[in-house]
Protein backbone atom coordinates (compact mmCIF):
# COMPACT_ATOMS: atom_id res chain seq x y z
CA UNK A 1 0.00 0.00 0.00
CA UNK A 2 3.02 2.09 0.25
CA UNK A 3 5.99 2.10 -1.72
CA UNK A 4 9.52 4.24 -2.83
CA UNK A 5 10.03 4.78 -6.56
CA UNK A 6 13.46 5.12 -8.07
CA UNK A 7 14.45 6.55 -11.57
CA UNK A 8 14.18 10.15 -11.43
CA UNK A 9 10.89 10.40 -10.02
CA UNK A 10 8.53 14.15 -10.28
CA UNK A 11 7.27 15.48 -6.93
CA UNK A 12 3.55 15.47 -7.32
CA UNK A 13 3.24 12.71 -10.10
CA UNK A 14 2.99 9.28 -10.52
CA UNK A 15 6.10 8.08 -12.22
CA UNK A 16 8.80 6.35 -11.31
CA UNK A 17 10.41 2.86 -10.96
CA UNK A 18 9.17 0.61 -8.04
CA UNK A 19 12.09 -0.31 -5.80
CA UNK A 20 11.94 -3.95 -4.98
CA UNK A 21 10.29 -5.29 -1.80
CA UNK A 22 11.19 -8.19 0.11
CA UNK A 23 15.04 -8.32 -1.02
CA UNK A 24 14.16 -9.35 -4.17
CA UNK A 25 16.29 -7.17 -6.04
CA UNK A 26 14.27 -6.73 -9.13
CA UNK A 27 14.84 -3.07 -8.94
CA UNK A 28 17.02 -2.05 -6.54
CA UNK A 29 17.98 1.58 -5.62
CA UNK A 30 21.36 1.30 -7.15
CA UNK A 31 24.26 3.88 -6.78
CA UNK A 32 27.70 3.50 -8.66
CA UNK A 33 30.24 5.28 -6.98
CA UNK A 34 34.41 5.04 -5.95
CA UNK A 35 35.91 4.79 -2.82
CA UNK A 36 35.63 7.80 -0.72
CA UNK A 37 33.09 9.48 -3.03
CA UNK A 38 29.13 10.32 -2.42
CA UNK A 39 26.33 9.84 -4.53
CA UNK A 40 22.41 10.58 -4.12
CA UNK A 41 19.63 9.88 -5.62
CA UNK A 42 16.02 11.17 -5.96
CA UNK A 43 13.34 8.59 -4.91
CA UNK A 44 9.79 9.07 -3.94
CA UNK A 45 7.51 7.39 -1.33
CA UNK A 46 3.54 7.22 -2.42
CA UNK A 47 0.53 5.41 -1.26
CA UNK A 48 -1.85 3.33 -3.78
CA UNK A 49 -4.64 5.05 -5.14
CA UNK A 50 -7.21 5.25 -2.25
CA UNK A 51 -4.87 5.22 0.48
CA UNK A 52 -3.09 7.92 2.32
CA UNK A 53 -0.43 7.69 5.46
CA UNK A 54 -1.66 9.21 8.76
CA UNK A 55 0.75 10.14 11.53
CA UNK A 56 3.77 10.76 9.20
CA UNK A 57 6.24 8.09 7.55
CA UNK A 58 9.18 7.59 8.85
CA UNK A 59 12.15 6.39 6.42
CA UNK A 60 15.62 4.56 7.80
CA UNK A 61 17.85 1.86 6.88
CA UNK A 62 17.96 -1.46 7.99
CA UNK A 63 20.46 -4.86 7.68
CA UNK A 64 19.89 -7.92 6.37
CA UNK A 65 21.41 -10.91 7.77
CA UNK A 66 20.38 -13.28 5.79
CA UNK A 67 17.32 -14.57 7.85
CA UNK A 68 15.55 -10.92 9.43
CA UNK A 69 16.06 -7.42 9.26
CA UNK A 70 18.28 -5.63 11.92
CA UNK A 71 18.46 -1.99 13.44
CA UNK A 72 22.39 -1.95 13.09
CA UNK A 73 24.99 -4.04 10.92
CA UNK A 74 26.28 -4.19 7.62
CA UNK A 75 26.85 -0.82 6.09
CA UNK A 76 23.73 1.11 7.09
CA UNK A 77 25.66 3.96 8.40
CA UNK A 78 26.99 4.54 5.30
CA UNK A 79 23.93 5.51 4.37
CA UNK A 80 21.70 8.65 4.46
CA UNK A 81 18.07 10.04 3.75
CA UNK A 82 17.08 13.97 3.72
CA UNK A 83 13.55 15.37 2.54
CA UNK A 84 13.61 17.32 -0.31
CA UNK A 85 13.89 21.17 -0.46
CA UNK A 86 12.91 21.47 -4.54
CA UNK A 87 16.43 20.60 -4.54
CA UNK A 88 17.58 20.58 -8.96
CA UNK A 89 19.89 17.70 -8.76
CA UNK A 90 22.23 15.56 -6.87
CA UNK A 91 25.01 17.64 -6.22
CA UNK A 92 22.80 20.44 -4.98
CA UNK A 93 21.17 17.96 -2.43
CA UNK A 94 24.36 17.04 -1.48
CA UNK A 95 25.16 19.93 -0.51
CA UNK A 96 22.66 21.71 1.08
CA UNK A 97 20.64 18.55 2.63
CA UNK A 98 19.74 17.62 6.21
CA UNK A 99 21.17 14.31 5.90
CA UNK A 100 21.11 11.68 8.63
CA UNK A 101 20.15 7.93 8.81
CA UNK A 102 16.24 8.70 9.59
CA UNK A 103 14.07 11.20 8.37
CA UNK A 104 10.17 11.82 9.26
CA UNK A 105 8.18 12.89 6.70
CA UNK A 106 5.31 15.01 8.83
CA UNK A 107 2.55 15.46 5.94
CA UNK A 108 0.31 13.33 4.55
CA UNK A 109 2.01 11.14 1.91
CA UNK A 110 -0.84 10.47 -1.13
CA UNK A 111 -1.18 8.24 -4.37
CA UNK A 112 1.36 10.93 -5.96
CA UNK A 113 5.00 11.20 -5.34
CA UNK A 114 6.73 12.62 -2.16
CA UNK A 115 10.51 13.45 -3.28
CA UNK A 116 12.89 12.57 -1.02
CA UNK A 117 17.15 12.04 -1.08
CA UNK A 118 19.24 8.81 -0.57
CA UNK A 119 22.79 9.00 -0.38
CA UNK A 120 25.74 6.42 0.32
CA UNK A 121 28.63 7.76 1.88
CA UNK A 122 31.48 5.46 0.86
CA UNK A 123 34.76 7.94 2.41
CA UNK A 124 35.12 5.41 5.03
CA UNK A 125 34.97 2.15 2.55
CA UNK A 126 37.95 -0.02 2.09
CA UNK A 127 36.90 -1.87 -0.69
CA UNK A 128 34.40 -2.05 -3.23
CA UNK A 129 31.04 -3.45 -2.24
CA UNK A 130 27.76 -4.52 -4.26
CA UNK A 131 25.55 -4.00 -0.63
CA UNK A 132 22.28 -5.84 -1.15
CA UNK A 133 22.60 -5.95 2.65
CA UNK A 134 20.63 -2.87 3.28
CA UNK A 135 17.51 -1.94 3.23
CA UNK A 136 15.26 0.91 3.17
CA UNK A 137 12.53 1.08 5.89
CA UNK A 138 9.26 2.79 5.31
CA UNK A 139 6.92 2.86 8.56
CA UNK A 140 4.03 4.28 8.12
CA UNK A 141 -0.26 3.70 8.92
CA UNK A 142 -2.37 3.85 5.93
CA UNK A 143 -5.48 3.88 5.00
CA UNK A 144 -8.31 4.28 3.09
CA UNK A 145 -9.66 7.48 1.80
Amino acid sequence: MINLYCNNPTAGKKDGTAISQDNTQTSPLALTLKLTEQKAVKVAVRTDTGYKTTDGVNISFAYWDGTEYQAAGGNINNWYVCLDNNYTNAENALANGTWGHSADITADVTDVNTVLWVKYDASNATEPINDNTTAVCVKATVEAV
